[in-house]
This record gives structure tokens, C-alpha cells and sequence, in this order.
């Protein structure tokens, strides 16, 4: 017994040497940088964002972004390889995408993807009539407008959201939508004032809902070259795609 009794605690120095060093192997690896594909370069076919991806490529190692302007490569199968889709324009000849295409939107979305949708994606899909559940937010003619083309202030409504992490309130030049047609459970996390028949309104510039559980985010600036210099704009862009990749 006195043998067995000075070999325990030998054993057990050796069993737990091998469970430290079997989870030591089990950690899991560091996620790489989230796959975000990019549709559409231009707004109001301007090319707008050459810098804002050279910027995102040079300084943003979190995220890997890959661009495309073909709509054909919203099918299921390839939007599989990656976490993020962000929406930028799509190119439709008359407003609504191809089946395929809405469908691989749709599937990739409920298979766990994330998407961002910015400025003018909204209102280019008109015909689309399901696209406000997924995108958020839809331009309806007649009705969603803006003003001139002007400099305004964006101000941050929810400071405890992780999209506006580090993101204070700041000056762009663009244009301001407003009377959008949007989900009502949209949650809105920055605005900017309108001023419309003698009161001030604060339209919604940045807001997210889910698609079943998919992360979704719809981020209203964008208009030209100009309006997307801001630092904040690009920091936003950014933390949009880490959120809607659950990596936020």
C-alpha cells in the first residue's frame, strides 16, 4: 500500500501533464480575415470606391475582400466560399435580379452569411418586391427622396454598438435619403437631420436587422468619391462586415 501510495502522485503529475498538452493541441486556430465578396464599385455608375478598397486592403487586415461586378456570381455555390456579402450596385436591366440570383441572396443568408448594403443598393432593385426583408430598406418612387447634393453632420444614436466602436460623430458631403420604405424592426444606430415642412427629422444612416439569423446592415452614404473620405466612413465599412461575421 505504502508503494502504491508513493507512485499516486507520480501518475497524476503524469496524467495531468498529458491532459495540459492534449489541450495545449486542442486550441483552436485564430480565424483568418473574413471573406467579404464586393458587388459593385460604382454608384449611380460612378466608380466611387478605388480608395476605399485600397484603403481596406493596406490597413485592414481583418477583413479580405474580393470585388466583383458581375451579378452572375450571386449563386449559391460561389457565394459558399465567402462569410460577407456586400452590396454596393447591382446591375439589372430592368430592376429585378435573376431567380437564381435572389435565391443564392437568400440561401446564402440563411446558411449564416452576412451582408452589407450601402447608399444606392436599395434603389436600384425596385422590382425586386421581397428585397426589403433582406436589404433592410427600399427606394420607393414618388415617395424616397433627397435633397441637394451637401455637406451634414452624421450623429451616433446607439454608442454601445460594436459597428460604432471608436466611431464619433462626423461631417460628410452626400446625399441625404429620406421617406425610405424600411423594416419596422430596423435598429438604427446612426442618424442625420433633415429639415422638412418646419421640423427637424433624424434620418436613419446606418441601421441592422436580421434575415432568420443572418446579420444584416445597411449603411445609407456612399454617393461619390467625395462622400466616402472620411475616416469614419471607411472604419464603418469595416466593422459593418466584422459584425455581420458574428466576429463583433
Amino acid at each position: 500500500m505504502k508503494q502504491n501510495a508513493l507512485f499516486l502522485p507520480i501518475i497524476m503529475t503524469f496524467v495531468l501533464s498529458v491532459f495540459l498538452s492534449g489541450a495545449a493541441v486542442a486550441q483552436p486556430a485564430a480565424p483568418g480575415p473574413v471573406k467579404c465578396l464586393w458587388v459593385g464599385t460604382a454608384a449611380h455608375n460612378e466608380p466611387v470606391m478605388d480608395d476605399v478598397l485600397r484603403d481596406i486592403g493596406e490597413n485592414y487586415p481583418s477583413v479580405a475582400v474580393t470585388v466583383t461586378e458581375n451579378i452572375g456570381d450571386l449563386t449559391l455555390d460561389n457565394l459558399k466560399q465567402y462569410d460577407v456579402l456586400l452590396l454596393l450596385q447591382l446591375k439589372t436591366e430592368n430592376g429585378d435580379p435573376p431567380e437564381e440570383v435572389k435565391q443564392g441572396i437568400a440561401e446564402f443568408l440563411k446558411g449564416g452569411g452576412g451582408l452589407v448594403v450601402l447608399h444606392f443598393a436599395v434603389a436600384n432593385v425596385q422590382q425586386w418586391r421581397d428585397s426589403i426583408d433582406i436589404l433592410g430598406a427600399m427606394w420607393v418612387d414618388g415617395k424616397s427622396t433627397h435633397g441637394p447634393y451637401h455637406e451634414f453632420r452624421v450623429d451616433v444614436a446607439d454608442e454601445t454598438h460594436p459597428i460604432v466602436e471608436g466611431v464619433k460623430p462626423f461631417i460628410t458631403n452626400d446625399e441625404l435619403y429620406f421617406n425610405l420604405l424600411m423594416r419596422p424592426d430596423m435598429h438604427v444606430i446612426m442618424t442625420a437631420n433633415e429639415e422638412r415642412g418646419g421640423h427637424t427629422v433624424a434620418e436613419p444612416m446606418l441601421a441592422t436587422h436580421y434575415y432568420h439569423n443572418a446579420r444584416c446592415v445597411y449603411f445609407a452614404l456612399g454617393h461619390d468619391v467625395k462622400s466616402t473620405e472620411p475616416p469614419e466612413f471607411r472604419k464603418i465599412i469595416v466593422q459593418s462586415i466584422e459584425w455581420s461575421a458574428c466576429r463583433r
